[in-house]
């Protein structure tokens, strides 16, 4: 009789939730995994843990969302999001990563309730806003591992519909979890030890991405508005206040 460690049962549940978000929004999956699987496993591990459930959701989100992504948005944020990842680990080498998390933070907050309120934010709408979104979010993702606030942020501002929202979402953190992973297993830094433990929790993540699925259609494009801005917020309330607090 297989008996299952109190560990192994943690991680089954974090990934069954984390799926469930990335399943109705397209993105989050990291954000609720990472500090949750933290408590039960080792960094090394975790980082293992999230990056494989991230291309296994991401895939099958953009699976059965691929004609409502807007591509041609997505393959325009990739460059920018490309030199950003370059830019980021540069400035890693050269800066506290404590600050700009905290300073990050507090801006993506501060954007978010913005969004709420329905306040525009000016030149989201042209290329430039295209451009900075990309390689902010290629920058974090080296520098802070928040890759994900500026580009919804992008996409809340453009208030694109839930479906499209989600899709290409989806598309755009599938092609950064892809580059993010051949860029630490390039260096050594990924334990393949720790990939069967990541393919057994696969199944409790995409059972979590079916009910989020499932749940997109019941809501709102105005609650899936409140969602994904609150999801953000959170992403940036807890970077901040990590950093704060390490810094103290």
């Amino acid at each position: 009789m297989c008996v299952l460690s109190g560990a192994l049962i943690v991680a089954l549940l974090v990934a069954l939730l984390a799926g469930s978000v990335s399943g109705l929004t397209g993105f989050g999956l990291a954000l609720i995994a990472v500090p949750l699987l933290l408590f039960v496993y080792e960094p090394a591990t975790v980082v293992v843990l999230v990056f494989v459930l991230s291309v296994f959701i991401n895939v099958a989100v953009v699976w059965d969302s691929w004609h409502d992504a807007d591509r041609k948005l997505v393959l325009a944020l990739l460059p920018p999001a490309a030199v950003g990842v370059f830019v980021g680990a540069e400035v890693l080498y050269y800066a506290d990563p404590l600050y700009i998390r905290l300073g990050v933070g507090m801006i993506v907050v501060f954007s978010a309730l913005l969004l709420l309120r329905e306040v525009r934010i000016p030149r989201a709408e042209g290329w430039l806003g295209t451009v900075i979104a990309g390689s902010t979010s290629g920058m974090l993702s080296t520098s802070t591992g928040l890759a994900g606030p500026p580009i919804v942020l992008l996409f809340a501002a453009r208030h694109l519909p839930k479906h499209a929202f989600r899709g290409s979402s989806a598309l755009y953190f599938l092609a950064m979890s892809v580059v993010g992973l051949a860029a630490l297993a390039n260096r050594g830094l990924l334990d393949w030890a720790r990939l069967p433990l990541a393919l057994a929790l696969v199944p409790a993540a995409f059972l979590g991405k079916v009910l989020g699925t499932a749940l997109l259609n019941e809501v709102s494009d105005k609650t899936f508005r409140v969602v994904t801005l609150g999801v953000v917020i959170l992403t940036g309330t807890l970077g901040a206040a990590t950093a704060g607090w390490a810094l103290l």
